[in-house]
């Protein structure tokens, strides 16, 4: 009996990975830009970890205007093979801080105003000026400099790399000392009233 071999050749095609993916995060609602990144294939980006249809592809990805930390999945298809499981790549909204309130304060001639603010979470910081400038100082009070007429200060909040959306003005009243512009004695003859 004679036997005939036969040669059979199998390929095994490595499945493709990611060489890394990058979340990113904003202030407040809006689209965020999701990177990822591989040595051979296309990239897929989803809204689901497993099923729906593609969202977009490439190297990155723009969400959708969005208001809340969201999750999105990425593959790599290559050759006919598709990374498995799919990857989650994280669009962090972190929330804008507010200030709580803001307390102005006043006294009675030249001298230094201690100002408040209060917020829930984050870092106040102060500012002579509406915009631009640098922080004369941060924390929930704030003290003047030896000031002699009303000026107005003004505060903002930092939190997660957020800032509240615009500064808030504090007042610090001067008032006048007020003085006498006259004085005049008088006088009687005998007991009585002057």
């Amino acid at each position: 009996t004679a036997y005939t071999s036969n040669s059979v050749t199998i390929t095994v095609t490595q499945l493709p990975v990611f060489s890394s993916t990058t979340g990113a995060s904003r202030c407040g609602t809006g689209t965020v830009s999701l990177q990822a990144a591989t040595a051979a294939g296309t990239i897929n980006w989803y809204t689901t970890l497993t099923g729906g249809t593609s969202s977009g592809t490439g190297t990155s990805f723009t969400t959708p205007s969005i208001s809340t930390t969201t999750t999105y999945y990425a593959n790599v298809t290559n050759n006919g093979c598709t990374s498995s499981p799919r990857t989650a790549v994280v669009a962090t909204v972190n929330a804008i801080p507010t200030l709580t309130s803001t307390t102005g304060a006043s006294r009675c001639g030249t001298g230094t105003v201690t100002l408040q603010a209060a917020t829930a979470v984050g870092t106040i910081s102060w500012y002579a000026a509406l915009t631009g400038g640098t922080s004369l100082g941060t924390g929930t009070s704030y003290t003047t400099p030896s000031i002699a007429a009303t000026t107005t200060y003004y505060a903002d909040v930092s939190n997660n790399g957020c800032t509240s959306s615009s500064r808030t003005a504090v007042v610090a009243t001067v008032n006048t000392i007020p003085s006498l512009t006259s004085t005049t004695g008088a006088s009687r003859c005998g007991a009585g009233t002057v």
